[in-house]
């Protein structure tokens, strides 16, 4: 490990802190998602527009934290591993992979949940357009040829409740860095 002064103590501690903080928002985002608001988009308690809402914001959240948590990631393997040889030769590299291995899969499963939504409304939305557009929540306010809100959350279902249990996994993880694993 690097020497360790006082300018990368502050550096260290304020990319723990960022990774840390987007990692509990965004995996609270995607429990309280599927917790709080899928059940009731799938029993039709909850409007189109609120449910389109609640995805949007999910995504927008996946897509914020999808930046903050590779670069304050990176950042973090390179102070604390310098190298890849040191991050595989031990239980906590590998925890940190599995990590990281978990956080793109929950990624994408968020992305594609919503790009399912996306494509409910627009089937012939390409990747692109989906990447540079997202969900746009006014089109669900349109009552006419827009899905229902249970059609929405069927769709959707699946990856949010698979992107959930990764969440779980990956707040395990977390856990297990954060408290040492046994060697």
């Amino acid at each position: 490990m690097p020497s360790s002064n006082r300018g990368t103590d502050v550096i260290r501690t304020a990319a723990y802190a960022a990774h840390v903080l987007s990692g509990a928002f965004w995996t609270g985002a995607v429990l309280f998602v599927v917790y709080a608001v899928l059940p009731r988009a799938t029993d039709g308690d909850l409007s189109r527009e609120s449910f389109a809402d609640a995805a949007h914001r999910l995504l927008m959240v996946t897509r914020w934290t999808g930046v903050a948590l590779p670069v304050t990631g990176a950042y973090l393997v390179w102070v604390l591993y310098g190298s890849l040889e040191s991050l595989t030769a031990a239980p906590r590299g590998w925890a940190v992979l599995a990590m990281l291995s978990l956080w793109g899969v929950m990624n994408g499963l968020v992305e594609m949940g919503v790009l399912r939504m996306r494509r409910e409304l627009d089937p012939e939305v390409g990747w692109g357009q989906y990447m540079a557009e997202g969900l746009p929540t006014e089109a669900f306010a349109d009552g006419g040829g827009a899905p229902t809100t249970q059609r929405l959350a069927a769709v959707s279902r699946p990856y949010l409740l698979a992107s959930a249990a990764l969440a779980v996994l990956l707040l395990v993880d977390a856990a297990l860095l954060a408290g040492g694993i046994p060697v």
